[in-house]
């Protein structure tokens, strides 16, 4: 890797050929990091062109989980710490616990009427990609001419990364009080997945009214239920949960799939069956990679417009993004970028963005919106007319990144196309974060989160040993998505400044259900029995979750509750939850510790994990909880 030493930073380095084995040829891997966010961060780190090694003199003898980049250029190394919180060391907590402390718990929990786990580890995927965003940025950096030796990354900031639009949503000036996880009635069995009369599992998706009525017309519905489950149906995104009409669901149990399938051709209605992961790699093959990183054109850059501007903490600072996108994932991807330090630059059709106007207000605008897209400019442009297409052009052309999130084949209606704009500009680095991915077919379904985690089977690998798929509600997948789209571009920039030309980068929800899939392969609950006992558990007063020891970890579940550990697994588990019900949350979590289980009281409202002062790091109080950058760059 060719970067330049700090003495000599005004020097710009001389343009190279980008290798074809990725913009980390060159470079080793090392280190402590386990589970699965180790896991994550060396299987991204190895697709970009690192190779582990094992027998580094000085991999063993940092404290704590790190991973180690060791160029080939003489340089010092880069080392990526992962840490519980980023300024503070607090105990060893797991997954589960920051879960429960982050608020995942409860707005998983929402359509359960109460905390629940997501049965993957989510944090800690989160954390990989966002521990190797670290490490590109880091490197970046050093190609403009500065100083970086250290990233430190902190699980806390993944997990309310997670839930960042419904944590904004809670804080804001004018939420509506939810009244605690089961104030919306019962609405466990009302809402998505739906059972057919011939056992099969499915997700309904439309983004329109009209094909919801009339779908429910072709079954024999309509007034008042229908125009109710609209609302809650179409409002799941943003809250959680979707307590639809009883009678919904009761009247597609009354059909055969068949029949409910056909309806919905008929009327423009996805009906999608959920698969399980064996079914999904037998009908599509391996998992898909998290991004394709290819070079868009054989032009080099021109020298670098801003080249220092860049510091440490803001290693894209001078560096403009063009963003053209909706809803979740990729305007969380545009807002990663600029955490780093790049101008973002949104473009919107006239009026604005509708999502602006959402409730619940932060100010005057959304607080959903604000969450994901706070300090970006924006430009107006209607892409329907020439003007407003050419406007695009213009920015794009004096760009670093054009990013967004159209249906496939909208770029190349609109004359947006990689080829067209990397011709026009070098420098340019080409994003695209989609559905389903670069796929030959038409897009069977829409790429939407709940579409997606059905059909790649991640339904079924959130079930948690249950015999039925339990999706999540909760947009697991377009945060996951935004945040390994904004790896890709950070890639494609590290790859353009080794003088790589132009680059394209594809990623989509599929490649990030693709990422928690493969971490789950041998990282999750099934190669971590214990995490099955973690809870949340109810107490007399509350609820905890605990962060076993691999081992020991039941046996001193058993000890603490004062149950035996030789009772088979259900009389067990029944033995342990009965016996928490006995006294509240805080004098059980001193009992835990007692016994050396580290054991948290569980948030579940999100305003608890904002005033929790764990978190005051990660969070910067306004008129609503918003997030700092979840990056600590050290020279």
């Amino acid at each position: 890797m060719s970067t330049v030493p700090v003495a000599d930073r005004a020097v710009r380095p001389a343009p190279v050929r980008a290798p074809r084995t990725g913009p980390l040829a060159g470079v080793t891997v090392a280190g402590t990091a386990e589970g699965a966010a180790g896991a994550v961060a060396l299987h991204h780190l190895r697709a970009l062109g690192a190779v582990r090694r094992t027998d580094l003199p000085d991999a063993g003898r940092r404290a704590g989980e790190h991973l180690v980049l060791r160029p080939d250029d003489g340089l010092p190394p880069l080392v990526c710490a992962l840490r519980p919180f980023p300024d503070t060391d607090e105990p060893t907590l797991g997954e589960t616990a920051f879960q429960a402390l982050g608020g995942l718990m409860a707005v998983n929990g929402r359509q359960w009427n109460g905390p629940r786990r997501l049965p993957l580890d989510y944090v800690d995927c989160c954390t990989g990609v966002l521990a190797v965003q670290g490490m590109l940025g880091a490197l970046i950096a050093r190609s403009r001419g500065v100083s970086v030796g250290q990233v430190r990354v902190a699980r806390s900031s993944a997990a309310l990364l997670a839930v960042s639009p419904y944590l904004a949503a809670a804080t804001a000036a004018d939420a509506p009080w939810r009244g605690g996880p089961g104030a919306a009635g019962d609405t466990s069995g009302t809402g998505p997945p739906f059972l057919s009369r011939d056992g099969v599992w499915f997700e309904l998706e439309t983004l329109d009214s009209v094909p919801w009525r009339e779908f429910w017309s072709a079954l024999g519905l309509g007034g008042r239920e229908v125009a109710r489950g609209w609302q809650a149906f179409v409002n799941r995104y943003a809250e959680a949960v979707a307590p639809l009409p009883p009678l919904l669901p009761e009247t597609l149990r009354a059909r055969d799939f068949a029949d409910i399938s056909l309806a919905g051709a008929r009327t423009g209605l996805s009906v999608c069956r959920i698969r399980t992961a064996a079914e999904r790699h037998a009908e599509d093959g391996p998992l898909p990679p998290p991004w394709r990183l290819r070079p868009a054109g054989t032009g080099h850059p021109p020298a670098d417009r801003s080249p220092h501007l860049a510091t440490a903490g803001q290693p894209l600072r001078g560096m403009t993004v063009v963003e053209a996108t909706r809803r979740i994932q990729g305007p969380l991807a545009g807002h990663v970028l600029g955490m780093l330090g790049a101008r973002v630059v949104r473009v919107e059709p006239p009026g604005g963005d509708p999502q602006r106007g959402a409730e619940p207000a932060a100010g005057d605008c959304s607080a959903r919106f604000l969450a994901l897209n706070e300090g970006k400019s924006v430009v107006e442009a209607d892409l329907k007319t020439a003007a407003g297409r050419r406007t695009v052009r213009d920015l794009a052309r004096e760009a670093d990144v054009f990013l967004h999130n159209w249906a496939p084949g909208k770029a190349e209606v609109f004359g947006l196309d990689a080829g067209t704009l990397c011709a026009a500009n070098p420098a340019l680095v080409y994003a695209h974060a989609s559905g389903w991915g670069p796929t030959p077919d038409p897009d069977p379904f829409p790429g939407t989160d709940f579409m997606v985690q059905a059909r790649s089977g991640l339904a079924w690998d959130m079930a948690g040993g249950d015999e039925r798929p339990r999706p999540t509600l909760m947009t697991v997948l377009d945060v996951l998505g935004g945040l390994v789209s904004a790896e890709g571009v950070l890639a494609g920039l590290l790859a353009r400044e080794l003088g790589g030309g132009p680059q394209r980068v594809d990623s989509s929800l599929s490649s990030a259900a693709a990422v928690l899939q493969r971490a789950g392969a041998g990282h999750g609950p099934s190669a971590a029995p214990q995490a099955r006992w973690e809870g949340p558990y109810e107490t007399a007063s509350g609820y905890i979750a605990l962060s076993l020891p691999a081992g020991r970890g039941l046996r001193q579940l058993c000890d603490a509750v004062g149950v035996p550990a030789t009772l088979p697994g259900p009389a067990l588990r029944r033995a342990v939850a009965c016996r928490l019900r006995t006294r509240p949350a805080h004098g059980w979590i001193e009992e835990f510790r007692g016994h050396g289980v580290e054991a948290v009281l569980v948030h579940e409202e999100l305003t608890a994990t904002a005033r929790d002062p764990r978190f005051a790091a990660d969070l910067r109080p306004g008129a609503c909880a918003l997030l700092l950058p979840p990056w600590r760059f050290l020279s």
